[in-house]
């Protein structure tokens, strides 16, 4: 048993061990190391031994027991006498009994031995699991390998492409990679492995590539679809991040239908007979993360599994928050449960909520999340909070169901969980469930696959441009057997070393034990993760997460609310004062104060940086257009109501940028919208909100910089501002819902032209592009193309079915 298995001081309760075996004595069995208890001074006490055969079973197979080994070192006073428990309420007083256990768990075994005097008692835990179904379940990954195990297929959203890798014993071999569409995200082969479907986010398609034959079509599919799973039927099941729905084709890839979702679905789960669905949002409100549960035989929408706000407490190994940025869902191999991948979002405490400040070990904290599917709730006991290290990005199951291969975006880890094991620990009580084995892999490993005898796993990584095969038959001790450079290099290597640096929380430089990345919350590593932040303790106040795409770094002035940093190399500040950070700057001093001495030039990495954030300069087309991209009829209506000098919307929101705010100083206004909880200004009083864009405001809920209104419509008349409430007073409600709708289709897209391929490498080549740095300017504005953006919560967001 490895020591970082042994029970930490806080343990679940094992009801049914002797009341007299302590800590120490479950730790030094747990260990192989026997425990004794002497009564009488000339009497040798006998040593208790345990050997099971075989120590793990499926429910209903018999464990046999032995007794055996146990010795009494001097044979007196009396022969021995044996007492077990097995750890489910039963008990024997064989020698060598067998015994069946009907429910999956870990079961920690004791034997008490005694010679008539004295006794000797040995734990050994033994693992009791559901058996598999026939089938697997199916879900969506950005990696997929073949049914016969030798073939992998990857996505590359910077390059447009995807990437064929040949699995031979020699190891990974590049095939090719091809050119497909603009930002795959996932994709999936069909039943009988012809053809490849690849969800692309930035074409509002679906890809069909039939295998034999190379050639591709595209299936027309809503706004920025991410997710894509084929059903046992020949069907597809689609997530449409920017319509907020999922859409169903049938086999005939013509039919089609639209279910309506949460707020940006993303991953897909479906169960082994091909009933259910289960799809997360990946962005939550303040209150709740949902998944969503759909029929597939009646094609309809079942119910919202609400994750739980975790309520702590805040430990050097646990924390509160709110489960947020739902990027994985896999259901294990014998249907039971659901597992959900993402982080908790510590947003309900800080100096102004609660009173205390956040350590940096408890802003956030990654999180893979059990619903029980026969009762379709969320079993809050069993989350795992993974210690040390980030979000989420990507969950698959051994193929006995036993262990959880979980993919950490910024830490660039894989970490191995024993879910057997994990029922013998109580995360509620402040501890966190420990990690079998972990191990590097790469810049945000976002996918994983599993080879059909369990013994290997392959980690795409994101952002190294990666694959990598890790054998995993030693839980405790995974280790990398290949890697292989899938894609050619779209981006200059100051955009993608800046890139790697916003997607990395890894210690001791960017956070404290892993836990913060700039994409942590700037979802993606561009757009906003719907949560409201309390930043007292770093100066400000409540404060909106803000959406990074259209803004171009500094283009439209100082950044967030109160216009506080004027450079985005400032945010070496909170990487070190809130995040627990040594800092990207090299040259051992700490930063400087925003708005003081510059902190560009001071380091490369800081300037790489700033450099990807400037990057962001586009906005997809908003899905409120037209197909065509024109403005709706109500739009064009409130589009004339916007330019109304009476209203004076241009005063302050002036097109094209849709505001005043410039590369000068920002442009600070008190309209009625500071409370109490906005706080101050670098710890100085608040003056006022600096002018945000409207540009995708369609994407932005919350709105207003403490996130107080849900919708636009709130923002006009619930929580309306003194002077909006003023000018927007004389507006009915058809002439608000036109404005609404002209506000909705501001955006800020690409060029729409795909760009040429990106060079491709020779096969068999594990090497980068010759010279990654002399990158086309059509590559480049390929890759802020592609940045996409979601779409906004609908009205009727908040009114789940």
């Amino acid at each position: 048993m490895d020591v970082r298995s042994i029970p930490p001081p806080i343990v679940t309760p094992i009801a049914h061990v002797r009341r007299d075996l302590t800590l120490v004595a479950l730790v030094c069995a747990a260990l192989g190391v026997f425990v004794s208890r002497t009564a009488a001074a000339d009497n040798f006490a006998p040593i208790a031994r345990i050997t099971a055969t075989p120590i793990q079973v499926f429910v209903g197979e018999p464990v046999q027991l032995s007794s055996a080994d146990s010795i009494d070192p001097d044979n007196a006073p009396q022969p021995l006498t044996f007492q077990w428990d097995f750890g489910d309420g039963t008990t024997s007083s064989q020698a060598l009994p067998s015994h069946v256990y009907s429910t999956p768990r870990a079961y920690p075994v004791t034997l008490t031995v005694s010679d008539g005097a004295d006794t000797g008692v040995d734990l050994l835990i033994v693992h009791v699991l559901a058996r598999p179904l026939g089938q697997r379940s199916r879900q969506s990954s950005p990696i997929v390998l073949s049914p016969s195990g030798d073939r992998l297929w990857v996505v590359n959203p910077d390059s447009n492409s995807i990437s064929i890798v040949s699995i031979a014993p020699a190891g990974l071999e590049l095939v090719a990679e091809r050119p497909v569409c603009r930002t795959p995200r996932t994709l999936a082969l069909s039943n009988d492995a012809s053809t490849l479907y690849v969800a692309c986010q930035g074409e509002r398609a679906v890809a069909t590539i039939d295998l034999a034959s190379d050639r591709t079509s595209l299936i027309a599919v809503g706004a920025e679809p991410y997710g894509v799973v084929v059903l046992p039927t020949g069907a597809l099941l689609v997530s449409d991040q920017g319509d907020d729905q999922i859409t169903w084709i049938g086999a005939d890839l013509v039919t089609t239908e639209t279910w309506p979702a949460g707020r940006h679905p993303r991953a897909i789960a479906v169960t082994a007979d091909g009933t259910r669905a289960f799809v997360t949002s990946y962005t939550s409100d303040a209150v709740t993360a949902l998944v969503s549960v759909y029929d597939l035989v009646a094609h309809t929408r079942l119910a919202s599994i609400p994750l739980a706000n975790d309520p702590g407490p805040d430990t050097a190994s646990s924390g509160r928050g709110i489960p947020n940025l739902l990027s994985a869902a896999a259901v294990d191999p014998a249907g039971r449960y659901l597992w959900v991948g993402g982080l908790k979002a510590n947003t309900t405490v800080g100096q102004y909520r609660t009173g205390g400040a956040i350590a940096p070990h408890n802003w956030l904290r990654g999180i893979a999340a059990p619903i029980d599917l026969s009762s379709a709730t969320e079993v809050l006991r069993r989350r795992i909070d993974t210690n040390d290290a980030d979000s989420v990005s990507a969950i698959a199951m051994s193929s006995d169901g036993r262990y959880a291969y979980l993919a950490h975006q910024g830490a660039g880890r894989i970490s191995i969980y024993d879910l057997s094991k994990a029922t013998l620990f109580d995360p509620g009580a402040g501890t966190s469930v420990p990690f079998e084995g972990r191990l590097d892999t790469g810049d945000a490993p976002q996918g994983i696959a599993v080879t059909p005898d369990g013994k290997t796993i392959y980690v795409v990584d994101y952002l190294s441009r990666e694959v990598v095969a890790i054998d995993v038959q030693a839980p405790v001790m995974p280790r990398v057997t290949a890697r292989l450079v899938v894609a050619g290099e779209p981006l200059s290597s100051e955009l993608l070393n800046g890139k790697r640096l916003f997607f990395r929380s890894r210690e001791p430089v960017h956070s404290k034990s892993n836990y913060v990345a700039c994409a942590s919350c700037h979802a993606d590593g561009q757009s906003q993760d719907g949560q409201v932040w309390d930043f007292t303790q770093g100066g400000e106040g409540l404060r909106n997460t803000i959406d990074l795409r259209g803004h171009a770094g500094m283009q439209q002035g100082h950044v967030h609310w109160s216009g506080n940093f004027d450079e985005i190399q400032d945010f070496e500040v909170p990487i070190i004062q809130l995040f627990g950070g040594t800092g990207l700057a090299d040259d051992g001093a700490p930063p400087n104060p925003p708005l003081g001495p510059p902190n560009a030039g001071r380091s490369q990495d800081l300037d790489d940086l700033a450099a990807y954030v400037t990057s962001l300069a586009f906005t997809p087309r908003s899905p409120f257009r037209t197909a065509a991209g024109a403005l709706s009829e109500a739009a064009q209506r409130g589009e004339v109501l916007f330019s109304d000098p009476a209203l004076r919307c241009t005063e302050c929101h002036a097109p094209p940028s849709y505001t005043i705010s410039s590369l000068g100083a920002p442009r600070l206004f008190d309209v009625g919208t500071l409370a109490p909880g906005s706080g101050m200004r670098l710890g100085v009083p608040l003056p006022g909100i600096d002018v945000p864009t409207l540009i995708g405001v369609w994407d932005g809920a919350p709105y207003y910089h403490d996130g107080s209104a849900p919708t636009l419509r709130d923002v006009f008349r619930a929580r309306a501002s003194t002077l909006e409430s003023q000018l927007t007073a004389s507006l009915d409600d058809g002439q608000l819902a036109d404005l609404i709708a002209f506000l909705r289709s501001l955006d800020a897209p690409a060029p729409d032209p795909m760009p040429e391929p990106v060079p491709v490498p020779p096969a068999g080549c594990g090497c980068r592009s010759a010279d990654p740095t002399s990158t086309s300017v059509t590559l480049l504005l390929a890759m802020l193309f592609v940045l996409k953006r979601r779409r906004p919560v609908k009205e009727t967001d908040h009114e789940i079915p």
